[in-house]
């Protein structure tokens, strides 16, 4: 009877000691998880004067908490936008000429969360390498099989906030040679949800 008891109370004991350590962690939020979004891509005035128009942009972000207020994570984004340059000459022969702009950026990026709620309003930065390939009027007409690219370092700045699954934010990506866009994006992740209780 009496190793019985005292197999009880190693039990118990080891139990409350492993409860203890859970519960010291904090941790509310599993650690991995995967952004997906899609948005609106609007893209900085040109230098040379170009009516720039929106587009389209896709993101994958796969992610690490830290802890459960800070994210570190690799977002693949590829954005698309369309470009006019109007005619403003008086010469007939001259037409518009429009083009169309890739950027495909490759960032290292944190996030920091202000709460541990289903509402968590977010900041976040990165910064990487963006590429971007310009298809014009021109080159399509000259038969042209090569389109010219840049690739230059650049980073990003967002806010936003995340509801259960589902994600809202805006971003500005800073770049050089007229790569700079301001993006719109809604998205959902895979993972990170709240741990079982």
């Amino acid at each position: 009877m009496r190793n019985f008891l005292v197999c009880i109370l190693a039990f118990c004991i080891t139990q409350a000691c492993l409860a203890q350590n859970k519960d010291s962690t904090g941790r509310v939020f599993k650690k991995f998880k995967v952004d997906l979004a899609i948005g609106y891509a609007s893209p900085k005035s040109s230098s040379s004067g170009a009516d720039y128009n929106g587009g389209a942009l896709f993101a994958i972000e796969p992610k690490f908490a830290v802890i459960d207020p800070l994210s570190v994570g690799a977002r693949i984004e590829a954005a698309v936008t369309g470009h006019v340059y109007k005619n403003t000459s008086s010469n007939s022969n001259n037409s518009n000429n429009s083009n169309g702009k890739a950027n495909l950026s490759y960032l290292l990026t944190a996030d920091y969360y202000f709460t541990k709620t289903k509402l968590r309003p977010f900041i976040g930065a990165g910064g990487g390498i963006y590429t971007t390939g310009i298809l014009d009027s021109n080159t399509v007409n000259s038969n042209s099989r090569s389109v010219p690219t840049t690739s230059q370092f650049g980073f990003m700045a967002r806010a936003g906030i995340e509801v259960g699954h589902f994600r809202l934010g805006i971003e500005y990506n800073f770049a050089a040679n007229d790569a700079a866009y301001l993006g719109l994006k809604i998205g959902a992740y895979i993972g990170g949800g709240r741990k079982n209780k």
